[in-house]
Protein backbone atom coordinates (compact mmCIF):
# COMPACT_ATOMS: atom_id res chain seq x y z
CA UNK A 1 0.00 0.00 0.00
CA UNK A 2 1.22 3.45 -0.99
CA UNK A 3 0.22 5.98 0.94
CA UNK A 4 0.92 10.01 -0.13
CA UNK A 5 1.14 12.26 3.64
CA UNK A 6 1.17 15.62 3.62
CA UNK A 7 1.59 18.22 6.43
CA UNK A 8 -0.65 21.24 5.85
CA UNK A 9 0.84 23.32 8.68
CA UNK A 10 4.00 23.14 7.05
CA UNK A 11 3.22 23.28 3.30
CA UNK A 12 5.82 20.69 2.28
CA UNK A 13 5.42 18.60 -0.70
CA UNK A 14 3.81 15.64 -0.73
CA UNK A 15 5.85 12.65 -0.23
CA UNK A 16 5.36 9.17 -0.88
CA UNK A 17 5.53 6.75 1.94
CA UNK A 18 5.60 2.90 1.88
CA UNK A 19 6.39 1.56 4.96
CA UNK A 20 3.27 2.01 7.57
CA UNK A 21 5.37 2.14 11.00
CA UNK A 22 6.88 5.58 9.51
CA UNK A 23 3.56 6.78 10.58
CA UNK A 24 4.80 6.97 14.24
CA UNK A 25 6.82 9.98 12.94
CA UNK A 26 4.51 11.27 10.05
CA UNK A 27 1.95 13.39 10.15
CA UNK A 28 -0.75 11.82 7.83
CA UNK A 29 -2.99 14.94 8.20
CA UNK A 30 -3.89 14.63 4.66
CA UNK A 31 -3.06 11.66 2.39
CA UNK A 32 -4.63 9.54 -0.26
CA UNK A 33 -5.01 5.49 -0.05
CA UNK A 34 -4.86 3.49 -3.23
CA UNK A 35 -8.43 2.46 -3.89
CA UNK A 36 -9.22 2.73 0.10
CA UNK A 37 -10.67 5.16 2.71
CA UNK A 38 -8.87 6.92 5.18
CA UNK A 39 -10.89 4.27 7.96
CA UNK A 40 -9.90 1.90 6.31
CA UNK A 41 -6.67 2.50 6.35
CA UNK A 42 -6.41 3.25 9.95
CA UNK A 43 -8.50 0.20 11.15
CA UNK A 44 -5.83 -1.78 9.21
CA UNK A 45 -3.10 0.10 10.83
CA UNK A 46 -3.14 0.75 14.67
CA UNK A 47 0.30 2.95 14.37
CA UNK A 48 -1.50 5.49 11.76
CA UNK A 49 -3.34 6.54 14.80
CA UNK A 50 -0.29 7.37 16.92
CA UNK A 51 1.16 9.28 13.55
CA UNK A 52 -1.13 11.85 13.75
CA UNK A 53 0.30 15.81 15.14
CA UNK A 54 -1.81 18.14 16.86
CA UNK A 55 -0.91 21.40 15.27
CA UNK A 56 -2.86 20.88 12.18
CA UNK A 57 -5.79 19.20 10.75
CA UNK A 58 -5.98 16.11 12.47
CA UNK A 59 -7.75 13.66 9.73
CA UNK A 60 -8.45 10.90 12.61
CA UNK A 61 -11.12 13.45 13.88
CA UNK A 62 -12.44 13.32 10.93
CA UNK A 63 -12.93 9.99 10.42
CA UNK A 64 -16.42 8.32 11.43
CA UNK A 65 -17.28 6.59 14.88
CA UNK A 66 -19.60 3.60 13.87
CA UNK A 67 -22.56 3.06 17.04
CA UNK A 68 -25.96 0.51 17.07
CA UNK A 69 -28.20 3.08 17.49
CA UNK A 70 -31.94 3.02 19.36
CA UNK A 71 -34.32 5.06 17.15
CA UNK A 72 -37.82 3.44 17.55
CA UNK A 73 -38.96 1.40 20.03
CA UNK A 74 -39.40 -2.70 19.72
CA UNK A 75 -37.29 -1.42 16.20
CA UNK A 76 -34.01 -3.11 14.81
CA UNK A 77 -31.04 -0.88 16.38
CA UNK A 78 -29.26 1.13 13.62
CA UNK A 79 -25.58 1.33 12.46
CA UNK A 80 -25.11 4.80 11.84
CA UNK A 81 -21.88 7.14 12.28
CA UNK A 82 -20.36 9.93 14.34
CA UNK A 83 -17.95 12.69 14.10
CA UNK A 84 -14.53 11.60 16.16
CA UNK A 85 -15.19 13.98 19.38
CA UNK A 86 -13.20 16.35 19.94
CA UNK A 87 -12.46 15.85 23.51
CA UNK A 88 -12.96 18.44 26.94
CA UNK A 89 -10.53 19.17 29.93
CA UNK A 90 -10.57 15.67 32.08
CA UNK A 91 -12.31 13.09 29.39
CA UNK A 92 -11.03 10.27 27.68
CA UNK A 93 -12.00 8.80 24.43
CA UNK A 94 -12.10 4.97 25.19
CA UNK A 95 -12.23 2.59 22.35
CA UNK A 96 -14.51 0.23 23.43
CA UNK A 97 -13.37 -3.73 23.60
CA UNK A 98 -16.73 -5.07 25.44
CA UNK A 99 -19.88 -3.93 25.61
CA UNK A 100 -22.43 -6.20 28.08
CA UNK A 101 -25.97 -6.65 26.95
CA UNK A 102 -27.77 -5.93 30.15
CA UNK A 103 -31.39 -7.07 30.83
CA UNK A 104 -32.13 -3.30 31.15
CA UNK A 105 -30.80 -2.95 27.77
CA UNK A 106 -33.81 -4.89 26.34
CA UNK A 107 -36.17 -3.51 28.00
CA UNK A 108 -35.29 -0.36 27.25
CA UNK A 109 -34.85 -1.33 23.79
CA UNK A 110 -38.92 -2.49 24.10
CA UNK A 111 -39.93 0.97 25.72
CA UNK A 112 -41.04 -0.41 29.40
CA UNK A 113 -38.15 2.26 31.06
CA UNK A 114 -39.38 5.40 31.50
CA UNK A 115 -35.80 6.85 31.40
CA UNK A 116 -35.12 5.91 27.33
CA UNK A 117 -34.36 9.07 26.05
CA UNK A 118 -34.33 8.84 21.71
CA UNK A 119 -32.28 8.03 19.82
CA UNK A 120 -29.26 6.60 21.80
CA UNK A 121 -26.47 4.50 22.11
CA UNK A 122 -27.53 2.02 24.38
CA UNK A 123 -24.70 0.07 26.56
CA UNK A 124 -23.76 1.04 30.07
CA UNK A 125 -21.75 -2.24 30.96
CA UNK A 126 -18.48 -1.79 29.33
CA UNK A 127 -14.35 -2.48 29.32
CA UNK A 128 -11.85 -0.45 26.85
CA UNK A 129 -9.01 0.59 26.03
CA UNK A 130 -7.82 4.54 26.54
CA UNK A 131 -7.51 6.25 23.02
CA UNK A 132 -7.14 9.75 23.52
CA UNK A 133 -6.85 11.81 27.09
CA UNK A 134 -8.30 15.26 26.83
CA UNK A 135 -6.03 18.28 27.91
CA UNK A 136 -4.23 18.80 30.53
CA UNK A 137 -2.72 15.26 29.47
CA UNK A 138 -3.07 13.82 33.05
CA UNK A 139 -5.63 11.32 34.56
CA UNK A 140 -5.88 9.30 38.14
CA UNK A 141 -7.95 5.94 38.58
CA UNK A 142 -9.57 5.67 42.11
CA UNK A 143 -6.23 4.42 43.32
CA UNK A 144 -4.17 6.97 42.33
CA UNK A 145 -2.36 5.41 39.68
CA UNK A 146 -1.64 7.14 36.37
CA UNK A 147 -4.04 6.48 33.27
CA UNK A 148 -2.33 6.53 30.40
CA UNK A 149 -3.16 6.03 26.32
CA UNK A 150 -3.30 2.66 25.49
CA UNK A 151 -4.63 1.41 29.17
CA UNK A 152 -7.31 -0.94 29.26
CA UNK A 153 -10.04 0.47 32.01
CA UNK A 154 -13.27 -0.31 33.31
CA UNK A 155 -15.26 2.87 34.69
CA UNK A 156 -18.24 3.62 37.41
CA UNK A 157 -21.34 3.99 34.89
CA UNK A 158 -22.98 6.67 37.04
CA UNK A 159 -22.03 9.85 37.20
CA UNK A 160 -23.16 12.01 40.63
CA UNK A 161 -23.25 15.55 41.81
CA UNK A 162 -20.98 14.30 44.86
CA UNK A 163 -22.44 18.05 47.08
CA UNK A 164 -26.77 17.15 47.34
CA UNK A 165 -27.81 15.54 50.75
CA UNK A 166 -27.47 12.01 49.67
CA UNK A 167 -24.28 11.89 48.01
CA UNK A 168 -22.84 14.14 50.91
CA UNK A 169 -24.11 13.33 53.93
CA UNK A 170 -26.31 9.96 53.77
CA UNK A 171 -23.35 8.34 51.49
CA UNK A 172 -26.01 7.27 49.02
CA UNK A 173 -24.62 8.14 45.68
CA UNK A 174 -27.28 6.11 43.84
CA UNK A 175 -30.14 8.02 45.62
CA UNK A 176 -28.78 11.63 43.61
CA UNK A 177 -31.16 13.22 42.28
CA UNK A 178 -28.88 14.56 39.77
CA UNK A 179 -27.59 10.92 38.69
CA UNK A 180 -27.05 9.75 35.21
CA UNK A 181 -25.94 7.08 33.32
CA UNK A 182 -23.84 5.84 30.16
CA UNK A 183 -25.97 3.88 27.81
CA UNK A 184 -29.33 5.23 29.85
CA UNK A 185 -30.17 8.64 30.53
CA UNK A 186 -28.21 10.72 27.50
CA UNK A 187 -29.68 10.17 23.96
CA UNK A 188 -26.78 10.50 20.77
CA UNK A 189 -28.49 13.47 19.22
CA UNK A 190 -25.77 16.32 20.47
CA UNK A 191 -22.61 16.13 20.75
CA UNK A 192 -20.26 14.39 21.88
CA UNK A 193 -22.77 11.89 20.73
CA UNK A 194 -20.82 8.73 22.16
CA UNK A 195 -22.83 8.08 25.56
CA UNK A 196 -22.96 4.20 25.36
CA UNK A 197 -20.79 1.13 25.14
CA UNK A 198 -22.93 0.16 21.61
CA UNK A 199 -20.38 2.04 19.77
CA UNK A 200 -16.44 1.66 18.44
CA UNK A 201 -15.83 4.44 21.34
CA UNK A 202 -17.51 6.26 24.32
CA UNK A 203 -17.05 9.89 26.05
CA UNK A 204 -16.41 9.42 29.31
CA UNK A 205 -16.43 12.29 31.12
CA UNK A 206 -14.41 14.38 33.84
CA UNK A 207 -15.43 12.81 37.02
CA UNK A 208 -15.88 9.85 36.19
CA UNK A 209 -14.47 6.96 38.37
CA UNK A 210 -12.09 4.58 35.92
CA UNK A 211 -10.36 1.76 37.38
CA UNK A 212 -6.99 1.02 35.51
CA UNK A 213 -6.92 -2.47 34.20
CA UNK A 214 -3.26 -2.72 33.21
CA UNK A 215 -2.70 -5.49 35.60
CA UNK A 216 -5.44 -7.64 34.47
CA UNK A 217 -3.92 -8.13 30.75
CA UNK A 218 -4.52 -11.80 31.74
CA UNK A 219 -8.48 -11.81 31.09
CA UNK A 220 -10.56 -11.45 28.61
CA UNK A 221 -12.19 -8.34 28.81
CA UNK A 222 -15.58 -9.89 28.03
CA UNK A 223 -15.32 -11.18 31.73
CA UNK A 224 -15.50 -8.14 33.12
CA UNK A 225 -18.33 -5.94 31.54
CA UNK A 226 -20.87 -7.02 34.21
CA UNK A 227 -18.84 -6.06 37.51
CA UNK A 228 -19.86 -2.89 36.43
CA UNK A 229 -23.93 -3.18 36.50
CA UNK A 230 -25.31 -6.87 37.97
CA UNK A 231 -21.75 -7.31 39.89
CA UNK A 232 -22.22 -4.28 41.46
CA UNK A 233 -25.39 -3.98 42.11
CA UNK A 234 -25.97 -7.44 43.65
CA UNK A 235 -22.64 -6.34 46.16
CA UNK A 236 -25.43 -3.65 47.70
CA UNK A 237 -28.26 -5.68 47.92
CA UNK A 238 -26.05 -8.71 49.45
CA UNK A 239 -24.71 -5.44 51.87
CA UNK A 240 -28.02 -4.21 52.60
CA UNK A 241 -29.09 -8.08 53.63
CA UNK A 242 -26.42 -8.03 56.10
CA UNK A 243 -25.23 -11.45 55.09
CA UNK A 244 -23.40 -13.06 57.97
CA UNK A 245 -21.31 -16.39 58.38
CA UNK A 246 -23.90 -19.14 59.23
CA UNK A 247 -26.56 -17.93 57.56
CA UNK A 248 -29.19 -19.67 54.97
CA UNK A 249 -29.89 -17.54 52.00
CA UNK A 250 -32.71 -18.23 49.33
CA UNK A 251 -31.94 -16.60 45.68
CA UNK A 252 -34.61 -16.44 43.04
CA UNK A 253 -33.20 -16.28 39.38
CA UNK A 254 -29.90 -17.27 38.82
CA UNK A 255 -29.41 -15.03 36.12
CA UNK A 256 -26.15 -12.44 35.63
CA UNK A 257 -27.32 -11.05 38.31
CA UNK A 258 -28.28 -14.30 40.92
CA UNK A 259 -24.87 -15.51 40.28
CA UNK A 260 -23.33 -12.70 41.62
CA UNK A 261 -25.09 -13.28 44.58
CA UNK A 262 -24.54 -17.16 44.64
CA UNK A 263 -20.85 -15.85 44.93
CA UNK A 264 -21.41 -13.07 47.56
CA UNK A 265 -23.28 -15.16 49.31
CA UNK A 266 -20.53 -17.96 49.85
CA UNK A 267 -17.59 -14.83 50.18
CA UNK A 268 -19.59 -13.80 53.57
CA UNK A 269 -19.57 -17.55 54.45
CA UNK A 270 -23.76 -18.68 54.31
CA UNK A 271 -24.03 -21.97 55.56
CA UNK A 272 -26.61 -22.69 52.76
CA UNK A 273 -27.32 -21.29 49.58
CA UNK A 274 -30.46 -22.23 47.91
CA UNK A 275 -30.41 -21.30 44.14
CA UNK A 276 -34.21 -21.18 41.65
CA UNK A 277 -34.32 -20.73 38.74
CA UNK A 278 -36.31 -22.53 35.17
CA UNK A 279 -32.77 -23.08 33.49
CA UNK A 280 -30.54 -25.92 34.00
CA UNK A 281 -27.28 -24.37 32.58
CA UNK A 282 -27.92 -21.61 34.96
CA UNK A 283 -28.00 -23.57 37.74
CA UNK A 284 -24.91 -25.67 37.00
CA UNK A 285 -22.94 -22.15 37.27
CA UNK A 286 -24.88 -21.34 40.50
CA UNK A 287 -23.59 -25.05 41.72
CA UNK A 288 -19.85 -23.86 40.58
CA UNK A 289 -20.13 -20.59 42.61
CA UNK A 290 -21.19 -22.10 45.76
CA UNK A 291 -24.91 -22.77 45.55
CA UNK A 292 -25.91 -26.36 47.69
CA UNK A 293 -29.42 -26.77 46.87
CA UNK A 294 -30.70 -26.26 43.05
CA UNK A 295 -34.31 -26.09 42.45
CA UNK A 296 -35.49 -25.97 39.23
CA UNK A 297 -38.98 -23.87 38.93
CA UNK A 298 -40.06 -25.66 35.70
CA UNK A 299 -39.81 -29.10 37.65
CA UNK A 300 -40.91 -28.13 41.22
CA UNK A 301 -44.49 -26.83 42.93
CA UNK A 302 -44.35 -24.04 45.21
CA UNK A 303 -45.03 -26.62 47.89
CA UNK A 304 -42.08 -28.79 47.43
CA UNK A 305 -39.79 -25.87 46.97
CA UNK A 306 -40.71 -24.68 50.17
CA UNK A 307 -40.85 -28.38 52.09
CA UNK A 308 -37.26 -27.65 50.30
CA UNK A 309 -36.31 -24.55 51.81
CA UNK A 310 -37.64 -25.70 55.40
CA UNK A 311 -36.11 -29.03 55.46
CA UNK A 312 -32.47 -27.63 55.23
CA UNK A 313 -33.28 -24.56 57.76
CA UNK A 314 -34.64 -26.95 60.51
CA UNK A 315 -38.06 -25.65 59.78
CA UNK A 316 -37.23 -22.11 60.39
CA UNK A 317 -36.71 -20.33 56.92
CA UNK A 318 -33.86 -18.31 55.28
CA UNK A 319 -32.05 -15.50 57.10
CA UNK A 320 -32.27 -13.85 53.44
CA UNK A 321 -34.35 -14.26 50.63
CA UNK A 322 -33.08 -12.69 47.01
CA UNK A 323 -35.29 -11.40 44.16
CA UNK A 324 -33.25 -11.61 41.28
CA UNK A 325 -35.66 -12.44 38.47
CA UNK A 326 -36.96 -8.68 37.58
CA UNK A 327 -40.98 -9.78 37.98
CA UNK A 328 -42.59 -8.86 40.97
CA UNK A 329 -44.55 -12.24 41.68
CA UNK A 330 -41.50 -14.26 42.78
CA UNK A 331 -41.50 -11.92 46.43
CA UNK A 332 -44.75 -13.58 47.54
CA UNK A 333 -43.49 -16.79 47.23
CA UNK A 334 -39.93 -15.61 48.98
CA UNK A 335 -41.13 -13.85 51.88
CA UNK A 336 -43.07 -16.88 52.80
CA UNK A 337 -39.59 -18.64 52.57
CA UNK A 338 -37.83 -16.19 55.11
CA UNK A 339 -37.95 -16.64 58.79
CA UNK A 340 -38.85 -14.75 61.32
CA UNK A 341 -36.97 -11.09 61.63
CA UNK A 342 -35.20 -12.25 58.33
CA UNK A 343 -34.61 -10.18 55.85
CA UNK A 344 -35.81 -9.99 51.73
CA UNK A 345 -34.26 -8.14 49.32
CA UNK A 346 -35.99 -7.00 45.80
CA UNK A 347 -33.36 -6.47 43.29
CA UNK A 348 -33.89 -7.80 40.09
CA UNK A 349 -36.75 -5.23 39.20
CA UNK A 350 -34.88 -2.60 37.00
CA UNK A 351 -38.28 -1.27 35.05
CA UNK A 352 -42.41 -0.27 36.76
CA UNK A 353 -43.34 -4.20 36.73
CA UNK A 354 -46.46 -4.10 38.18
CA UNK A 355 -48.14 -4.40 41.93
CA UNK A 356 -48.58 -7.98 44.42
CA UNK A 357 -51.13 -8.42 47.10
CA UNK A 358 -48.77 -8.55 50.12
CA UNK A 359 -50.08 -9.67 53.50
CA UNK A 360 -48.57 -6.96 56.05
CA UNK A 361 -49.88 -8.16 58.80
CA UNK A 362 -48.71 -12.22 58.46
CA UNK A 363 -45.60 -11.89 55.77
CA UNK A 364 -44.17 -8.60 57.20
CA UNK A 365 -45.13 -7.32 60.69
CA UNK A 366 -46.04 -10.49 62.83
CA UNK A 367 -42.78 -12.56 61.55
CA UNK A 368 -41.07 -8.56 61.78
CA UNK A 369 -39.59 -9.27 58.25
CA UNK A 370 -37.69 -6.33 56.81
CA UNK A 371 -38.56 -6.09 52.97
CA UNK A 372 -36.18 -4.62 51.35
CA UNK A 373 -35.00 -2.45 47.83
CA UNK A 374 -31.98 -2.64 46.34
CA UNK A 375 -31.58 0.67 43.56
CA UNK A 376 -28.05 0.38 41.48
CA UNK A 377 -24.69 0.55 43.53
CA UNK A 378 -21.99 3.16 44.83
CA UNK A 379 -18.30 2.17 43.16
CA UNK A 380 -17.06 0.02 45.44
CA UNK A 381 -19.78 -2.52 45.12
CA UNK A 382 -18.11 -2.32 41.02
CA UNK A 383 -14.57 -3.20 42.97
CA UNK A 384 -16.04 -6.10 44.74
CA UNK A 385 -17.57 -7.48 41.81
CA UNK A 386 -13.78 -7.20 40.18
CA UNK A 387 -12.44 -9.23 43.24
CA UNK A 388 -15.28 -12.42 42.79
CA UNK A 389 -14.35 -12.34 39.11
CA UNK A 390 -10.22 -12.28 39.88
CA UNK A 391 -11.75 -15.40 42.34
CA UNK A 392 -13.36 -17.48 39.81
CA UNK A 393 -12.13 -16.57 35.88
CA UNK A 394 -13.46 -19.92 34.90
CA UNK A 395 -17.00 -19.63 35.85
CA UNK A 396 -17.21 -16.15 35.49
CA UNK A 397 -16.12 -16.89 31.95
CA UNK A 398 -19.12 -19.11 31.48
CA UNK A 399 -20.87 -16.72 32.00
CA UNK A 400 -20.27 -15.03 28.96
CA UNK A 401 -22.29 -18.00 26.34
CA UNK A 402 -23.08 -15.25 22.94
CA UNK A 403 -20.38 -12.56 21.56
CA UNK A 404 -21.30 -10.51 18.83
CA UNK A 405 -19.64 -8.18 16.33
CA UNK A 406 -21.43 -4.41 16.66
CA UNK A 407 -22.91 -4.76 13.15
CA UNK A 408 -24.97 -7.64 14.90
CA UNK A 409 -26.08 -5.72 18.38
CA UNK A 410 -29.89 -6.83 17.48
CA UNK A 411 -29.08 -10.25 17.61
CA UNK A 412 -27.07 -9.73 20.87
CA UNK A 413 -30.44 -7.88 22.40
CA UNK A 414 -32.82 -11.06 20.80
CA UNK A 415 -30.83 -13.65 22.79
CA UNK A 416 -31.28 -11.68 25.61
CA UNK A 417 -34.43 -11.58 25.16
CA UNK A 418 -35.62 -15.23 24.36
CA UNK A 419 -33.53 -15.77 27.14
CA UNK A 420 -31.33 -18.31 25.29
CA UNK A 421 -28.04 -16.75 26.75
CA UNK A 422 -26.68 -16.19 29.92
CA UNK A 423 -24.96 -12.93 28.82
CA UNK A 424 -24.11 -11.21 25.52
CA UNK A 425 -21.61 -9.28 25.27
CA UNK A 426 -20.90 -6.87 21.91
CA UNK A 427 -17.53 -6.65 20.92
CA UNK A 428 -16.91 -4.11 18.19
CA UNK A 429 -13.21 -5.42 16.77
CA UNK A 430 -14.92 -9.11 16.56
Amino acid sequence: MHIIAQTRSSGEAAQRVTDITTLTTACVCAYDVDGESPRALVEKNPLARRGVCRGCYVLLEELEVKAAVLTSFREPLEIREFPRPRLGPGELLVRITAAGVCGSDVHMWLGEDPRTPLPMILGHEGVGVVEEIGSPDEKKDIYGRPVRVGDPIIWDRAIVCGTCYFCAVKQLPNMCPSRWVYGIHRGCSEPPHLNGCYAEYIVLVRGTKVVSLADWSELDHALLVSAGCSGATAANAIELADVEIGDNVLIQGVGPLGLYLVAYARARGANRIIAIDGVPARLELAKRLGADILLNLEKTTPEERREAVLSVTHGIGVDAGFEAVGRPEPILEGLQLVRRGGAYVSVGTAVPAGTIPVDVYYHLVLKQVRLQGAWTNDTRHMIQALNVIRREPDVFGSLITHRFPLERANEALEVMRRREAIKAVIEPER
